[in-house]
Formats: structure tokens, C-alpha cells, sequence
């Protein structure tokens, strides 16, 4: 071989390696029936959630108007005995006509506050307790004794809330 001569070498054209592509997976459908399953749990699940919400206000509406009864009670026996020594210096008579009038007075404070309580048990929603607990609380001592005046009052909140749903529904 001489320092002339060349080396020959087979050059072989390039051959770039075709992109594999994989074909994407397809998104996994859920079938109608695990579809109907999985909504009717959900449902299942919101009912329950708001179940517990509405058992856990009733709850706490009701600690609270117990809790209002038995202040009312305490301001009752605090002011019966202060009252006690004014009572001894008035007659029989008066005694009995003060003690009728106490019983009465409790007894429709006490009925008043059992349909209050009656009335906010039965709410289906926390804000349509807070409405009816609000519009509730502005009936004063005077209207639960005047039971006309009661009526009334309670008659005027009701035509009221009937328009203002009226006049709401409309716009």
C-alpha cells in the first residue's frame, strides 16, 4: 500500500429514526349506571350534611330559648322575693288578687313562649329561623297580655311579609 493511495469507506446515508408515537389513552367514561350511582351518593351525602346543620341549629335555637326561659325565671324569683316584703303589709284580699294575676301573666308569657318555641322548631332553614326569631322578639310584654293586641301585631307582621314575598316574586 502506498502512502498515496487512499483509504476508501463506505459512507451510508443517515437515517433518522421515525418519532414513535404512542397513541393517548382515552379518558375513562364512567358507564351510566356508575354514573346514576355516584350521583344518587352525593345526593345521599348533601341530604345528610344538611341534615346535621339543620339538627345543630334546632339544637342551638333551642339552648337558647331555654336559656331565655330560665333568665326569665330567675328575673321572676329575684323579683318575687323582693316583692315578698311588700307583700306581707298588703291584706289577704290584695295577696290573692296579685298572686291570680302572676299565675296569669306566667301562664301566657309561659304559653307564648312554648308556640315561639313550637314555631322556630319547625323552621326548615337557619335564616328562616333568625326572620321569624327577629320578627318574634318585637312582641313586647304588653301584646302578650292583650291577647287582641297579640293578634294584631302578629296579624300586621304576616299581611307585611306577605306583600314584601308578593312585591319580591313580582320583580
Amino acid at each position: 500500500m502506498s502512502s498515496d493511495s487512499e483509504v476508501e469507506m463506505d459512507i451510508k446515508p443517515v437515517v433518522e429514526e421515525e418519532i414513535f408515537v404512542k397513541p393517548a389513552k382515552k379518558k375513562r367514561q364512567l358507564t351510566d349506571k356508575q354514573k346514576e350511582a355516584l350521583a344518587n351518593g352525593r345526593a345521599k351525602a348533601k341530604a345528610k350534611r344538611d341534615a346535621i346543620k339543620a339538627k345543630e341549629a334546632e339544637q342551638v335555637a333551642m339552648k337558647k330559648l331555654k336559656k331565655e326561659q330560665k333568665d326569665i325565671e330567675k328575673a321572676a324569683a329575684v323579683e318575687a322575693r323582693n316583692k315578698q316584703g311588700k307583700k306581707e303589709k298588703l291584706s289577704q284580699q290584695e295577696l290573692a288578687r296579685e298572686k291570680v294575676r302572676k299565675m296569669e301573666y306566667d301562664r301566657k308569657y309561659k304559653k307564648y313562649n312554648d308556640k315561639k318555641t313550637e314555631i322556630l322548631g319547625k323552621c326548615e332553614s337557619v335564616a328562616q329561623f333568625d326572620t321569624i326569631n327577629r320578627i318574634l322578639s318585637n312582641v313586647s310584654e304588653e301584646d302578650i297580655m292583650d291577647g287582641d293586641k297579640l293578634k294584631h301585631k302578629l296579624h300586621s307582621y304576616i299581611e307585611h311579609t306577605k306583600k314584601y314575598y308578593k312585591n319580591k316574586l313580582c320583580n
